[in-house]
């Protein structure tokens, strides 16, 4: 590793960059995504499929909806989850390995990476919650405003935390397999000489980040499932004895689609993760490499 250590602000504002033009590449692949987990349909409908169908009955801006709240998330909660990291392993490491010499354990990784996760979704849940509503909507759209009046006054302000568990989950999840797989596998690669690091290094970051897009959807596909459906459960019972639960959630999906229920929409979110995943790195990388920081 390379360079100075940055402060926190400087971790989350280069973060933040990156996840937002990240963000800007890969909305319409997200909303493609929610539209499959949330379809009524047993089988859910094909990548492709899904979106010729949502761009003929409702229009090429679709793609769009929610961007104003993904962009705000992805500068804020982007910026927190991967900004953290960096910071939250220099604590945990020392903690963790004491005066061990070398590269933090691959288990540290996983271990920061998922305390910044979590920490970056609890506190930014309401923004996942009005993005998820907004892509998810059919037809005329409601704006951003029109959504946050509309959870506050089913719900309470503690509506806007609805399934903020499960993001918790699955930020922690997708912030420590991300981190840790993109680390490891950068460091082995260098290591075997398979690739330069010296030389055309967006090559490098290319590659390992789509290897890592691939590990992190296989990892947060299920608990992003559960999570999108409990966003969209029916907004009058957020507040009372039916209120959706996790649990009730989960069996609901097992019921209607079987276990493979859980993987719904996986191609359209490896589609969304992958790109974001390189995009995101590519663009951290760089702009580290700029401000005279440590790599990633």
């Amino acid at each position: 590793r390379d360079g100075v250590e940055p402060g926190v602000a400087a971790n989350v504002a280069v973060s933040g960059v990156a996840v937002m033009c990240a963000t800007t590449v890969t909305n319409p692949l997200d909303v493609i995504k929610v539209r499959m987990q949330t379809s009524a349909r047993r089988r859910a409908g094909a990548l492709v499929g899904t979106a010729l169908d949502v761009g003929r009955r409702e229009g090429l801006g679709t793609f769009w909806r929610g961007i104003s709240p993904a962009l705000t998330r992805a500068a804020l909660y982007g910026g927190c989850r991967l900004g953290l990291y960096d910071p939250m392993l220099r604590v945990v490491a020392p903690a963790v390995e004491g005066e061990r010499e070398g590269a933090p354990r691959v288990a540290t990784r996983l271990l920061a990476g998922a305390a910044s996760g979590a920490f970056a979704a609890a506190a930014l849940n309401p923004t996942e919650l009005l993005k998820t509503r907004m892509q998810t909507e059919a037809g005329a759209s409601t704006t951003l405003m029109g959504h946050l009046r509309a959870v506050v006054r089913e719900g309470g302000v503690g509506g806007l935390w609805r399934g903020s568990g499960l993001a918790m989950t699955r930020s922690a999840v997708l912030t420590a397999t991300q981190v840790a797989t993109y680390g490891e596998v950068k460091r082995r690669v260098v290591d075997l000489g398979l690739v330069d690091a010296d030389g055309a290094k967006w090559r490098l970051h290319f590659a390992v980040a789509m290897l890592t897009g691939v590990v992190t959807t296989a990892t947060t596909n299920p608990v992003d499932m559960l999570k999108t459906r409990l966003y969209v459960a029916n907004a009058a019972a957020s507040g009372g004895a039916n209120a959706p639960t996790v649990r009730g959630t989960l069996v609901d999906v097992l019921a209607r689609y079987g276990p493979f229920g859980l993987f719904r929409g996986f191609s359209a979110n490896y589609m969304r993760l992958g790109p974001q995943t390189v995009v995101t790195f590519v663009v951290a990388e760089y702009l580290r490499e700029r401000f005279g920081m440590s790599a990633l």
